[in-house]
C-alpha cells in the first residue's frame, strides 16, 4: 500500500508507554529538534515532539512551542489522567466512572510513508537520509495543519446537534525508524489528545472522533501527495504509478526502486512462517511423531518470538549497515555504498504547479473524473469521499508546495459538490447568529454529516421504480403451484412450500416489467426459481428464461440450479453493449452482399458467412419479447447495471426478475437499488419467510432474528452452547481444532476469521501439519505451492479451460497435482 493514516483509539490510563520504550536515552534533556546525525550512535529514535494549534492553550494559557520534547510525565498527564500535561490539571468534563466502556483519551494516527520511500532513506548517505526524514516530518505536519482546518471538530448541545470548531488540536509525534520484523519503516505515531478548546466559547471538549475516521481516506491520500511534493523539491525524485495485486488502481512508487528490494523489506510474515516451519520439521525429527495443535501453537509463537527483533533498541547506524547488507544481494557493492541511492536522484521530469496553474478546464475534467469514479462505488457519498478522490485524481501531478496541493484538492472537491444533489432537508427556519460560522454557514448542519448523490443515480433509481409500477410485460400461467410438466429437471421436480407457490405465482401473473423475490438465507429460493423457470417456459416457450448472478461462479451455481446456462451480469452487459457494433457490421455485409456482382464467388459466400454469424451473434445478445431475465444475489448488484438491464428489458419486452435479499451483503459499487425496490411495494413484495436450511428450530429462528438485528438472537445462540469466549490465541486455537475434527471425520468445513493476519496464521498451521502428515509436499526453491495444496483462483479467465470443459472462474477451488520446475501447476478442480 502506496501510504496510509491508519487510526486507533487509545482508552484513558494505558498505550502511551510503548511510544517511550524506543526513545534514545544520552546525555542532557533529549531534544527532539536535533540532526538526524545525532541519533545515528544513540540506541533509540529522537523523543516525542508537540504538534498542533491548540498548544498555545496549555498550561492555563502560557501555552507549549511546537516542536517541544515531549516527556513520559507529559504522557502520562494527558493519556492516563486527562489532565494538562504542563500543571497536571484536569481538563474538560471528567469521564462516567460507570461507563461500560473505558474513555477514550486520544487517537494515534501512524503516518507510514511507502515502502520505496523507506527503502530510499535506509540505503542513503547521511546526507541524503536527514533530507527524507526532514520531508516526512514536514509532510505529517501539513497534514495535520490541514485535518484541523476540515476535520477535527467538537460537538455541543442535545445528542451532539451543534458542531464546534476548534482553536487546535493537541498532539504529540513519534518517529520510529522500522518495523518489529526489523525492515526499514520511516513512520511517525501521532497521538491526537482527546481534549480541545472549542472556538465558540473557549470550553474544552473531546473530539467527534466520526468526522475523523470518514476523513481517514482523504488524509492518507492527500499525505500522499505533500510527501511526493517535498521529496521532489528537495531530492528531484521521479514517481511512477504501478500495479497493485488486489486493486486496478495504481500505487504511486519513488522511480528506480525495485521491487525485489521492497519485498526484502517486507518479510514479516513469510519469516514467521519459515521459521516455524523449520521448529515443526526439527520436533518431527526429535520426537517422531507430529506437534499436537497445542505444540504447533507454541511452536508458531516460539517462531515469532525468535524473528523479532531484540527488546534492545539498536542505533541507527546499526540498523542501516543491516539493511545495506540485505539489500546487497538485489543491488550489489552499490548498495553499501550508497551508490545506488545517489542514481535515484534527479529523475523528476514533471512541473512543479501551483493551484492557479490548473485551468478551468483541466479542473473541471478532473472533478468530472472524481464524480464519476465516486458515484460509481456510491449510492450517496460525503465530501470526505470527494476530497479523497480528488486527492488521488492529482497524486500523480507535482504541486510547489503542501498548500498549493491542499488548494487544488480543495478546489476540485468544491466543484465536484456543486455538481452533486445535497440529500440534505432544506432549512425552513431562521438560524440564530450564535449557531452561524463568520462565512455564514450553519453549526447545526455541519457539512461532515451531509451525504450528496449525483443526478445520475437519482435517474437510474427513478427508472427502476417506475418500472416496478409498469404493467406492460409478459405474463405466466396462474396456478404455478399445479404439477410441473412432465421431464422436467429433477430440481424442478421437488414440491413447493405454501409461501413458494404464492410467490411464483404472484411473479408469474403481475405483469410488473420488474419484480423482486425476497428471501433470507435457507428460505428455498433456489426452488422457487426452479419452478418459475418451468411454468414460464410452459407459457412462453423453450429458451425464454435468462439467467443472470453478479459472479461467474454464483452465475454456475444458478445454472446448476435452473438447468439453464447462465451468465455472469457484467460480461452479459458487456457483450449486450457490442449490439450496436454488430449489428452496423451486419448491415455493411448486407449492403455489400446486395452490391457483390457475383453471388456465387467465393467473395460473396465470405460475405454471407458473415452476415449469418454476425446475424447470430445479435440474437444471442439481444433479449427477446416474452423472455424472464432473472438475476440472483441482486442485492450485490451495483444499480447502474440493473438499470442498464431493466431499460434493455423493458425496451424488448421482456421481464426481469430480481431475487434476493436486503439483509445480506450489499454491492462492491454503488448499489441498494434492491432494497429500494423491496421496500417500495411493501407487503406486497413477494417474500419466503419460512427458513428450511436448519434442522432445530430454534436456530432457524434465530437466524431470522439476527438477520433483523435483534439482539436476542446472541442470547439464543449461548444458550445452545453456539458462543465461546477467550482471547485471540484461544479462539484461533478452538477454531483450528474444530476444522481439525471436521476434516479427520471426512467432512467439508471451512475456518473464518475477522482479519487477514488470523487468516494467515490459521492458513500456515494448517499447512505446516498437512506437510508434517505428508498430505501435502513442503515448498522449495521459494515457491508457494507445493503437491497437495488447495488454492483458489482469483480471476476469471475463459482461455483457461479445464478437461472437464468449464473454463477458469473467480472462486474456484482446485488441489495442486504437480509443480513444475518452471514454476507452472497442474490442478484439478475441488468444487
Amino acid at each position: 500500500m502506496w501510504t496510509l493514516i491508519s487510526i486507533r483509539r487509545i482508552s484513558l490510563g494505558g498505550g502511551f508507554r510503548y511510544l517511550m520504550e524506543s526513545v534514545a536515552v544520552g546525555d542532557g534533556r533529549p531534544d527532539p529538534t536535533l540532526p538526524l546525525a545525532a541519533y545515528y550512535a544513540a540506541s533509540g529514535t529522537p523523543p516525542g515532539r508537540f504538534l498542533g494549534g491548540g498548544l498555545p492553550d496549555l498550561g492555563d494559557g502560557t501555552g507549549v512551542a511546537v516542536g517541544s520534547p515531549v516527556s513520559e510525565e507529559h504522557l502520562r498527564r494527558m493519556l492516563g489522567d486527562l489532565a494538562d500535561p504542563l500543571t497536571g490539571e484536569p481538563v474538560g468534563r471528567r469521564p462516567n466512572a460507570s461507563a461500560r466502556q473505558r474513555p477514550v483519551a486520544g487517537f494515534d494516527l501512524t503516518f507510514s510513508p511507502p515502502k520505496s520511500v523507506s527503502v530510499l532513506w535506509a540505503l542513503a548517505d547521511p546526507d541524503t537520509q536527514a533530507v527524507i526524514y526532514d520531508c516526512h516530518r514536514r509532510a505529517v505536519a501539513a497534514v495535520l495543519a490541514y485535518a484541523e482546518r476540515t476535520v477535527f471538530k467538537s460537538r455541543s448541545g442535545t445528542d451532539g446537534c451543534v458542531e464546534e470548531d476548534l482553536r487546535g488540536v493537541i498532539a504529540t509525534a513519534f518517529t520510529h525508524w522500522e518495523s518489529r520484523a526489523g525492515d526499514p519503516q520511516l513512520h511517525d505515531h501521532v497521538v491526537v489528545w482527546n481534549r480541545a478548546r472549542s472556538a465558540s466559547d473557549g470550553r474544552w471538549r473531546t473530539l467527534d472522533s466520526r468526522a475523523l475516521f470518514k476523513a481517514t481516506v482523504a488524509l492518507s491520500k492527500l499525505h500522499n501527495g505533500v510527501l511526493a511534493d517535498l521529496l521532489t523539491e528537495a531530492l528531484g525524485v521521479g514517481w511512477e504509478p504501478r500495479s497493485r495485486r488486489h486493486s486496478d488502481r495504481p500505487r504511486f512508487e519513488i522511480v528506480g526502486v525495485d521491487e525485489r528490494v521492497m519485498a526484502e523489506f517486507s518479510r514479516r510474515a513469510e519469516q514467521v512462517g519459515q521459521a516455524k516451519d523449520q521448529l515443526v520439521e526439527r520436533f518431527v525429527t526429535e520426537h517422531g511423531r507430529a506437534p499436537t495443535d497445542t505444540e504447533v501453537l507454541k511452536l508458531r509463537q516460539v517462531a515469532t518470538l525468535a524473528t523479532r527483533p531484540d527488546k534492545v533498541h539498536r542505533s541507527l547506524r546499526e540498523m542501516t549497515s543491516d539493511w545495506r547488507e540485505r539489500a546487497e544481494v538485489h543491488l550489489g557493492p552499490e548498495a553499501r555504498q550508497t551508490g545506488w541511492a545517489a542514481g535515484i536522484n534527479g529523475r523528476n521530469d514533471l512541473p512543479r504547479l501551483r493551484c492557479a496553474d490548473l485551468g478551468d478546464g483541466v479542473v473541471s475534467d478532473a472533478a468530472a473524473q472524481v464524480l464519476n469514479a465516486v458515484s460509481a462505488r456510491r449510492a450517496t457519498f460525503s465530501r470526505h469521499n470527494l476530497a479523497a478522490e480528488a486527492a488521488e485524481v492529482l497524486e500523480g501531478v507535482r504541486f510547489a508546495d503542501p498548500a498549493e496541493r491542499t488548494a487544488a484538492v480543495d478546489r476540485v472537491t468544491a466543484l465536484a459538490l456543486e455538481r452533486s444533489v445535497s440529500l440534505a432537508a432544506p432549512v425552513l427556519c431562521h438560524t440564530p447568529a450564535a449557531y452561524l460560522r463568520l462565512d455564514g454557514s450553519s453549526r447545526l448542519d455541519p457539512e461532515s454529516r451531509k451525504l450528496y448523490t449525483t443526478h445520475a443515480t437519482l435517474a437510474a433509481e427513478a427508472r427502476l421504480l417506475d418500472a416496478a409500477d409498469d404493467l406492460s410485460a409478459p405474463l405466466g400461467p396462474s396456478g404455478a403451484a399445479a404439477p410441473l410438466r412432465p421431464g422436467a429437471p429433477a430440481a424442478e421436480q421437488r414440491t413447493l412450500a405454501p409461501d413458494q407457490a404464492h410467490a411464483v405465482d404472484q411473479i408469474a401473473g403481475s405483469g410488473l416489467v420488474l419484480d423482486v423475490l425476497v428471501g433470507p438465507a435457507g428460505s428455498g429460493k433456489s426452488t422457487a426459481m426452479a419452478a418459475l423457470r418451468s411454468v414460464w417456459e410452459d407459457a412462453q416457450g423453450p429458451g425464454s428464461v435468462v439467467g443472470l448472478a453478479p459472479s461467474a461462479a454464483a452465475a454456475q451455481v444458478l445454472a446448476d440450479e435452473l438447468g439453464i446456462p447462465c451468465e455472469n451480469t457484467t460480461k452479459w452487459l458487456t457483450e449486450h453493449r457490442r449490439l450496436p457494433e454488430l449489428a452496423a457490421l451486419r448491415e455493411r455485409a448486407a449492403v455489400a452482399l446486395l452490391r457483390h456482382p457475383w453471388p456465387d464467388s467465393p467473395g460473396a459466400l465470405r460475405l454471407r458467412r458473415q452476415l449469418k454469424d454476425t446475424g447470430d451473434a445479435v440474437d444471442a445478445r439481444r433479449l427477446h419479447p416474452g423472455q424472464l431475465v432473472i438475476v440472483d444475489e441482486a442485492s450485490l448488484a451495483p444499480t447502474r447495471d440493473l438499470d442498464e438491464l431493466v431499460t434493455a428489458a423493458r425496451a424488448a419486452g421482456a421481464k426481469v426478475l430480481l431475487v434476493g435479499d436486503w439483509a445480506q451483503l450489499g454491492a462492491v459499487g454503488a448499489g441498494g437499488a434492491f432494497g429500494l425496490l423491496a421496500r417500495q411495494r411493501g407487503d406486497l413484495t413477494p417474500q419466503l419467510g419460512v427458513v428450511r436450511r436448519f434442522a432445530e428450530d430454534w436456530e432457524a429462528h434465530a437466524s431470522l432474528q439476527l438477520r433483523s438485528g435483534d439482539a436476542a438472537a446472541v442470547a439464543t445462540y449461548d444458550d445452545h452452547g453456539r458462543v465461546a469466549g477467550g482471547d485471540s490465541e484461544e479462539m484461533l486455537d478452538a477454531v483450528y481444532r474444530a476444522w481439525k475434527a471436521d476434516t479427520a471425520a471426512g467432512l467439508d468445513s471451512l475456518m473464518i476469521a475477522a482479519d487477514r493476519a488470523s487468516v494467515d496464521a490459521l492458513n500456515a498451521r494448517a499447512r505446516a501439519e498437512l506437510v508434517v502428515a505428508g498430505t501435502v509436499s513442503a515448498a522449495d526453491d521459494g515457491r508457494l505451492f507445493g503437491v497437495g495444496d488447495r488454492v483458489v483462483t482469483r480471476r476469471n479467465d475463459r482461455r483457461l479451460v479445464a478437461t472437464d470443459g468449464a473454463w477458469v472462474r473467480n472462486g474456484d477451488t482446485w488441489t495442486v497435482e504437480t509443480v513444475e520446475p518452471t514454476g507452472s501447476l497442474t490442478l484439478q478442480r475441488a468444487n
